[in-house]
């Protein structure tokens, strides 16, 4: 992957984070705000995945999550407006569905033709959902942990206040 390749699959992530927020009714004044943070998401995730970085797709995929979550509760805060309307329609494009997709295919093909690879199919798909599990997890951990320690952070000051 080049560097124009990066920006581009950025801008589309960009747009399918403005599409879910468009489905989920975000503010219209937070789809702005939902264009950026998924472009930024789309270009770390792909950015960390270049032959040179070597960053792996799990590792991509929690660096950018956890910029978008950061993202997103700056932005938010400074809008006054709930920073989850922004990540998560943000997070959604970093989804991996080629390895949801080759665990289920592999699951179907384990059911209808065993055959002598039979073993090979069952690692197969074992990979893959493992794959989708592990980026998942980093996915929710990454959005999670900005929106904890904000969170966590505003309460302290309104507890002083009252």
């Amino acid at each position: 992957m080049e560097l124009l390749e990066v920006v581009f699959k950025g801008f589309w992530c960009s747009l399918a984070g403005f599409g879910f927020g468009v489905l989920f009714n975000a503010p219209r004044k937070s789809l702005w705000m939902i264009l950026l943070v998924g472009f930024l998401g789309g270009l770390a995730k792909f950015g960390l995945m270049l032959p040179q970085v070597e960053g792996g797709v799990i590792l991509a995929t929690f660096a950018a999550s956890l910029l978008v979550g950061f993202t997103g509760v700056i932005l938010g805060n400074r809008k006054k407006m709930i920073p989850m309307m922004i990540t998560i329609p943000s997070v959604i494009p970093l989804v991996p569905g080629v390895f949801a997709y080759r665990t289920m295919l592999g699951l179907m093909q384990l059911a209808t033709r065993p055959d002598e690879h039979y073993g090979e199919i069952v690692n197969q798909a074992i990979y893959n959902g493992a794959m989708t599990l592990f980026v998942l997890l980093a996915i929710s951990i990454g959005v999670s942990i900005p929106l904890v320690i904000f969170r966590l952070e505003f309460l302290g000051k309104t507890d002083k206040v009252s």
